[in-house]
């Protein structure tokens, strides 16, 4: 049955194309950090709200699910809730205030396998269209090689062989994620802070499987199997006409650049942290980004969260 009020439809028992929006068009994925307390959070309370999650992408002003909730109340509850735990997490990270995340969300029924198909190669491109990737599994935060490998970037490594703080940090995840809790900003920076890189990137994939919340079954019962699912995203960019997203011509590459300059140029870690520097340093970095990264002046200021 549909339902709709003046803002929102809902059909039960078919998925829906969540899309989420910064306040400004902002950026508010900066590092692996940000994207990690924003998955576990949505694992945690996609579990508490019993919705099935098909599809994610976080891209760095917006984020796309795809999901089946039991009601529209509870899938208002869910994006309600999500929303406002992860802001409070980023903000008292780095001491700041006020939202992130628009509160009105946009949101489209899919009804019939053709819409859900198109929708779920539609999320799935949003990084290819953006230049981060050529192939839209290759970009970590859409998830798509985690549904069929548990360590797809980056190598092995043997708990018997492991340093003592990477099983000291696997521990305190299992432990986390088995009690429906996520990890915040302060404890994983202490966690990967006792890490080597190839530590940090095992660590990454495995907290991403021990979170893992998606419906793998449901969401490849659209193909005959991943790989099909795969090469439909390689072969069309798919469609979304029920939602109205923020379009922004141009490559999100860039953003990359601003943020390695930021952190091992001007040594500034966090990198969200340039989001609450003084107006009058903000400036100064703002003639450093154009000069050293050759980023335009609207990427710069999205970046620094400069009206």
């Amino acid at each position: 049955m549909e339902t709709k009020d003046r803002k929102r439809r809902f059909i039960n028992n078919e998925c829906n194309h969540i899309y989420q929006r910064t306040v400004n068009g902002f950026l508010i994925f900066y590092d692996r950090e940000d994207y990690l307390v924003s998955y576990m959070i949505l694992s945690v309370m996609a579990r508490k709200y019993n919705v099935t999650l098909l599809k994610i992408c976080f891209m760095i002003d917006h984020i796309h699910m795809l999901i089946d909730a039991p009601s529209r109340e509870i899938m208002a509850a869910f994006m309600r809730d999500y929303s406002s735990v992860f802001i409070h997490e980023y903000n008292i990270s780095i001491g700041r205030s006020g939202q992130m995340l628009h509160k009105s969300y946009g949101s489209a029924p899919k009804k019939g396998e053709k819409k859900t198909r198109s929708t779920i190669i539609y999320i799935g491109n949003n990084p290819v269209e953006k230049k981060l990737c050529i192939r839209a599994e290759d970009y970590r935060w859409n998830f798509l090689k985690y549904f069929v490998d548990d360590c797809p970037f980056s190598v092995r490594i043997s708990l018997a062989e492991s340093s003592r703080p990477l099983r000291r940090c696997i521990k305190i995840v299992k432990s986390t994620s088995k009690s429906n809790a996520y990890l915040n900003y302060t404890r994983l920076r202490d966690m990967f802070g006792t890490l080597s890189e190839s530590e940090q990137e095992y660590l990454t994939d495995y907290m991403i499987m021990s979170y893992f919340p998606f419906d793998k079954d449901r969401l490849l019962s659209y193909y005959e199997d991943w790989n099909q699912m795969v090469e439909a995203m390689h072969s069309t960019a798919g469609s979304e006409h029920d939602i109205k997203e923020v379009f922004s011509s141009g490559s999100d590459r860039i953003y990359d650049e601003m943020v390695r300059y930021v952190k091992d140029e001007k040594k500034i870690w966090p990198v969200r942290s340039v989001t609450v520097l003084p107006f009058e340093q903000k400036m100064i970095l703002f003639n450093e980004l154009r000069i050293h990264t050759g980023a335009a002046p609207y990427e710069i200021k999205k970046f620094l969260h400069l009206k």
